[in-house]
C-alpha cells in the first residue's frame, strides 16, 4: 500500500473512531432541560450553523454553489420554529430536521441528551412496509392488530389527499434525509404510521388502500404503541440487516470472504478478528487466486477503514496491480479551520510512530497553518503520486464477486469500488451513498445538549459521484439473514458465468 493511501486509511479511521468515542462520552452527563425551549433550540441551531460555517468545506466550495443558500435556509427555519417551541419534541424535531436537510450521512447532530423526557408513540393499529417490483415502490400494510384496519397485503393509496409517496416523504423522509435513496426509504418506510409527536408533520386521519382489486378508505383511530409491539411490527415491516462474521471458508465453488465490519482500530472487536483474517488471506492467497470464485460478503459493514479491504485486495492481485486500477482522485481540499487544524494535529499523538504517517500529519497540519496565514479557507492536498503501469496480468484468476446490502456506505461503499475496479460483479442488493465531504471531527455544542458531526474535507474528482450508489449487477429479493440461500444462488450465477 503507497504512503498516501495508508495515511488517509488511518486518519479516516481514527476519525470515525474518535467521532465514536465523542458521542459516547457525552452521553454520560446529566443534562437539564431549559427553563425555554424556543431559546434552547435558537442557541443550537445557532451553533449548529456556525460550526458548520467555520469547519465544514461547503460553504466555501466553489463546486457546489447551492450549499450557503442550504444553511442559511435550515437556520432560518430552525430560526422561526424556535419562536413557537415549547417542547423537547418541537427541539429535538426542529434540530434533527436541520440535519438531515443537507441529505448528507457525514454531516448530522447526535447523541441528544434525554434532558428527562420519556419518549411515548401513537399508531393506528397497523404499520406498512416497502416493496419494489415491476409496479414501482409500494407501502403494503405487513402487521396489524385491529381486525377494523386495513388488511395485511393492502397497498396505501393515500392520506388526506396525499399520496402514499408524499405521506412516506413528510412523516419519514424530511427528518431522515436522504429521501432519494432507495436504502433510505427501505429503512424508514416502517415508521410512517408511527407518531412520535413530531409537531412539524401532520399525521394522516382517513387513507385509502387497495385491497384485491378495489380501493377502501378507513378513518385512522391512533392509539399508544406499546415497545413490544412497535418491535413485532417492525421485525414483520423491515427485511433486516443481516451482519456477517469476520472470517474466511470454503464453499461449494471456491472461497467466501466474511466481512461484517471493518472497524480502524486493531484491538477493537472487528479488529481482533480482521487482523487474522488478513494474515489468513495472504497465506491462502495461491489457493484463493486459482478458485472456481471468492466472494467478498460486506452484509451487514457499516464502514470504518477501507485499509482492511486493500491489503486484503493486495494479497491476491498483487500490489502493483491494485496500484494500477484502484479508484483514485485528483485530491482533497481541507477546510482551514483552527477546529480541524487542531483535530489533525491530535492525530500525531497516536499515529505519529510510524514516520511516514507523521509526514503525511505534518504536511497537512503544515498546509492548513500556511492557508490559514494568508487568508485561504482551503488547503489542496494534491494526489500527485503517478498512477504506475499495470502488469502484464493479474496472479488472481477466480471470478470474484462482492455481495452488498442497502446499508453498505462510507469504508464500505470505498470496498466496494476498489473490487469492482478490479474485476468483481456486484451482487445483492443496492448500497447506501455518501457524499464527497469526508473526514469527520465530532464536537459538542456549547450547551451540552446535541453533538455534531462536521466533515474537514472534499473529495475532488471521485470517480463515484456525490449520494451515488453502487448498483449490482444481479440483484438478490430473499431474505439478508438467508446464506445458505444466498450460497445457492450464486452458485447458480457463477456456474453460468463459467460456460460463458
Amino acid at each position: 500500500m503507497n504512503t498516501t493511501v495508508a495515511a488517509l486509511a488511518l486518519v479516516a479511521a481514527l476519525a470515525g473512531a474518535g467521532a465514536g468515542a465523542a458521542f459516547a462520552q457525552e452521553v454520560s452527563p446529566t443534562v437539564a432541560a431549559p427553563a425555554d425551549w424556543g431559546q434552547a433550540l435558537a442557541e443550537d441551531a445557532r451553533a449548529f450553523h456556525d460550526l458548520i460555517a467555520d469547519s465544514h468545506p461547503g460553504p466555501v466550495d466553489a463546486g457546489n454553489p447551492g450549499f450557503g443558500p442550504l444553511l442559511s435556509a435550515g437556520l432560518r427555519t430552525a430560526l422561526e420554529r424556535a419562536r413557537t417551541a415549547d417542547s423537547y419534541a418541537d427541539w429535538y424535531f426542529a434540530l434533527q430536521e436541520f440535519s438531515s436537510s443537507f441529505d448528507d450521512g457525514h454531516l448530522s447532530l447526535g447523541n441528544f441528551q434525554p434532558m428527562g423526557h420519556v419518549w411515548t408513540s401513537q399508531w393506528p393499529g397497523f404499520l406498512t412496509g416497502l416493496s419494489s417490483d415491476a409496479d414501482g415502490e409500494q407501502h403494503r400494510v405487513v402487521f396489524n392488530r385491529d381486525p377494523d384496519v386495513p388488511p395485511v397485503g393492502a397497498v396505501l393509496v393515500s392520506c388526506d389527499g396525499r399520496p402514499a409517496a408524499a405521506l412516506a416523504e413528510e412523516m419519514a423522509g424530511r427528518a431522515a434525509g436522504r429521501w432519494s435513496l432507495a436504502s433510505r426509504r427501505m429503512a424508514y418506510a416502517p415508521t410512517i404510521f408511527i407518531d412520535q409527536t413530531n409537531p412539524y408533520v401532520r399525521r394522516p386521519a382517513r387513507c385509502v388502500f387497495a385491497v384485491d382489486g378495489s380501493e377502501r378508505s378507513w378513518n385512522l383511530v391512533w392509539r399508544d404503541l406499546a415497545e413490544a409491539v412497535r418491535d413485532e411490527g417492525f421485525a414483520a415491516a423491515r427485511s433486516p440487516r443481516h451482519t456477517a462474521p469476520i472470517a474466511l471458508r470454503t464453499w461449494s465453488r471456491g472461497f467466501w470472504v466474511e466481512l461484517g465490519g471493518f472497524d480502524g482500530d486493531p484491538d477493537s472487536a472487528d479488529g481482533v478478528r480482521l487482523t487474522p483474517l488478513k494474515a489468513g488471506i495472504a497465506a491462502r492467497a495461491d489457493e484463493m487466486q486459482t478458485a472456481p470464485a471468492v466472494v467478498f460478503d460486506l452484509r451487514g459493514n457499516r464502514g470504518g477503514s477501507s485499509a482492511w479491504l486493500r491489503a486484503m485486495a493486495e494479497s491476491l492481485w498483487g500490489e502493483a496491480w491494485v496500484a494500477a486500477y484502484a479508484p483514485r482522485s485528483s485530491g482533497v481540499e481541507w477546510r482551514a479551520s483552527a477546529g480541524n487544524l487542531a483535530t489533525v494535529d491530535s492525530y500525531k499523538a497516536q499515529l505519529g510512530g510510524d514516520p511516514e504517517i507523521m509526514k503525511w500529519l505534518v504536511r497537512i497540519t503544515d498546509g492548513l497553518t500556511e492557508s490559514r496565514a494568508v487568508g485561504r479557507p482551503l488547503w489542496l492536498q494534491a494526489d500527485d503520486e503517478a498512477r504506475p503501469a499495470a502488469p502484464a496480468a493479474a496472479p488472481m484468476q477466480a471470478r470474484t464477486y462482492v455481495l452488498t446490502d442497502y446499508g453498505c456506505a462510507s469504508a464500505c461503499l470505498d470496498a466496494v469500488d476498489l473490487l469492482k475496479a478490479l474485476g468483481a460483479v456486484q451482487i445483492g442488493q443496492e448500497t447506501s451513498a455518501d457524499t464527497v465531504y469526508m473526514e469527520i471531527r465530532s464536537q459538542p455544542l456549547p450547551s451540552g445538549r446535541v453533538t455534531a458531526r462536521v466533515p474537514m474535507k472534499v473529495y475532488r474528482g471521485r470517480a463515484r459521484g456525490n449520494n451515488e450508489t453502487a448498483v449490482p449487477a444481479q440483484a438478490w429479493t430473499g431474505t439478508l439473514s438467508d446464506t445458505a440461500g444466498i450460497e445457492a444462488w450464486v452458485a447458480e450465477l457463477d456456474a453460468a458465468a463459467s460456460s460463458r
